[in-house]
């Protein structure tokens, strides 16, 4: 099964240009971790028992993503640097 099937964060560029399947996936990987950045950045702010607990939530969930998709990458031997 295609990740293009499984994750719809990115399937086109800039331009609305369709990516290939190591582009898509990169793509996703950097969107990936920018949302886990900002979670982290989220639980780091809030002071709400409430708000602390959706916190961990949102970056277990953030961190599970971007791990398959790194998964991903090495399974299909991609290379690339990651900022």
């Amino acid at each position: 099964m295609s990740l293009k099937n499984n994750f719809n964060f990115a399937a086109y560029d800039d331009n609305s240009n369709q990516l290939s399947e190591e582009e898509f996936l990169l793509k996703n990987i950097e969107i990936a971790k920018r949302a886990l950045d900002t979670a982290y950045s989220n639980f780091d702010i809030v002071t709400d028992p409430e708000l602390i607990d959706s916190c961990i939530y949102e970056v277990k969930a953030m961190q599970l993503k971007y791990e398959y998709l790194i998964n991903q990458a090495k399974q299909m031997n991609i290379i690339a640097k990651i900022q």
